[in-house]
């Protein structure tokens, strides 16, 4: 199953995110916007995390890697991250 989404949080700034999924597990992830995420390179590490990963596992994979690599987001916050992959997936609110 392959879904995307978009999301434009208060302030302004958006996020999107690509996702695919076989059976349960995501087998690749995009996270594309207008946010800052710091160091950038990291975002792309977070992507190759994800992978691998269940639906019901996104929320805690996004909050350990950013509280544990010590990531700085502008514009976003972990919520809107999760939001936009749960919805990508066709799991969001």
């Amino acid at each position: 199953m392959r879904g995307s989404a978009r999301l434009k949080v208060p302030g302004g700034k958006m996020i999107e995110a690509e996702i695919e999924l076989e059976k349960e597990l995501i087998s690749y992830v995009k996270i594309t916007g207008d946010f800052y995420f710091y160091p950038e390179e990291e975002l792309e590490k977070l992507e190759r995390v994800l992978a691998g990963r269940t639906i019901e596992e996104v929320r805690s994979t996004i909050l350990e890697f950013i509280k544990d690599r010590k990531i700085t987001l502008l514009g976003i916050d972990e919520d809107a991250i999760v939001k936009v992959i749960l919805d990508a997936a066709g799991r969001g609110s």
